[in-house]
């Protein structure tokens, strides 16, 4: 076998894995996880990706036929819609309640239709205008989903006590890795483009294969991502008696110890004014003018401060484990309650129970 039948071998075994993989995980988020919009478009913009795949297969089909390079090119301008898929579904990601289904249609127009115009015109300046377009869409999106996310977060924070799942911090990396793998698709797109002008050597096949395989590392993180990610919406949350109490410091704090209200892992501050039987804005105002804290960090207070109390009294006969402990105070995951408390105290739960029973 020769260097170029061993490269068209290996580059159409890692294609097909990847496209496998794309294939496979675009077809469970549309059998399992379809909840909300921005899931519908990420599973169909991996079906997508999947297709643009076939594109390492046509080299191997066309490679002798005269028309090859057209196809090769019309292909890599389908690539640029797959790029569309993925706008599409960042604008879902940060704006579920005002995106439409039938907005992805929209965000594809541009890359449609340059791969339309191509077919027609076989024009050579309308694939390098489009890598410029995609580059310069993408930077935009990157850029804006990134002060998106400050200011949800930075509401998130404000108005619930557990982040868990409505977190949006893990996109800000998907999204610099999508902006990077742009850069890596602008240069290896140029130099697919002339493909069948000349043979492939070593470097082409390492650049290919690594190609591929960020491309399912970048997919299996954020479907991980996606599966679990909730939407909060903070909306128009109107106070519906005007004659609120206006309670004490003293009076916020010993009703929450006393009530427990912090072990509800699902309390926002609309519904802790509710039970208080205050209003959004004036807890808020307490929570962030006088006690200088995040909604998220208030709460977090009364929860580690129980949970401290429990550790005190808990000795080595008792069943209790420390994430039934996390789970009863109101944390939604182990690893919240763990980094919180060493945060707080200095220390792990586990260390602080060793130091406790050595009477340090």
């Amino acid at each position: 076998m020769n260097s170029e039948s061993l490269y068209i071998a290996l580059l159409c075994f890692v294609s097909g894995m990847a496209q496998c993989a794309l294939m496979g995980c675009g077809i469970f988020m549309l059998q399992r996880h379809r909840n909300y919009q921005f899931q519908k478009v990420f599973a169909i913009t991996l079906l997508l990706h999947s297709i643009g795949f076939f594109n390492n297969f046509l080299v191997v089909a066309c490679s002798d036929l005269s028309c090859a390079d057209y196809l090769n090119t019309l292909f890599l301008l389908f690539d640029y819609v797959i790029v569309g898929g993925y706008i599409a579904f960042g604008i879902s990601l940060v704006m579920p309640s005002r995106f439409k289904l039938s907005q992805l249609l929209i965000v594809e127009i541009p890359f449609v239709g340059a791969m339309i115009l191509f077919a027609i015109t076989e024009s050579q300046e309308i694939l390098p205008a489009m890598q410029v377009f995609t580059l310069i869409s993408c930077l935009i999106i990157m850029v804006y989903l990134q002060y998106y996310i400050r200011k949800y977060t930075a509401m998130l924070n404000n108005n619930v006590s557990n982040l868990e799942y409505f977190d949006l911090r893990w996109s800000n990396i998907v999204v610099t890795l999508f902006f990077v793998y742009q850069l890596l698709w602008f240069v290896d797109s140029l130099s697919q483009q002339d493909w069948f002008a000349g043979q492939e050597d070593d470097y082409s096949l390492i650049f290919d294969s690594v190609y591929c395989l960020i491309s399912i590392a970048i997919v299996m993180y954020a479907m991980h991502k996606i599966i679990t990610q909730k939407v909060f919406v903070l909306g128009n949350q109107v106070d519906k008696d005007p004659y609120y109490k206006t309670l004490s410091a003293k009076d916020i704090e010993q009703i929450i110890r006393e009530m427990q209200y912090y072990r509800d892992s699902t309390l926002t501050l609309q519904k802790l004014a509710q039970l208080l039987g205050t209003n959004r804005q004036y807890l808020s105002n307490y929570i962030n003018q006088e006690r200088h804290m995040t909604f998220y960090e208030y709460i977090n207070e009364f929860r580690l401060e129980e949970a401290k109390i429990i550790l005190e009294g808990k000795n080595s006969e008792s069943q209790q484990s420390l994430e039934d402990i996390a789970v009863m105070v109101g944390f939604n995951s182990y690893s919240t309650f763990l980094r919180s408390f060493k945060s707080k105290y200095g220390k792990t739960p586990s260390k602080y129970l060793v130091e406790k029973s050595a009477g340090i």
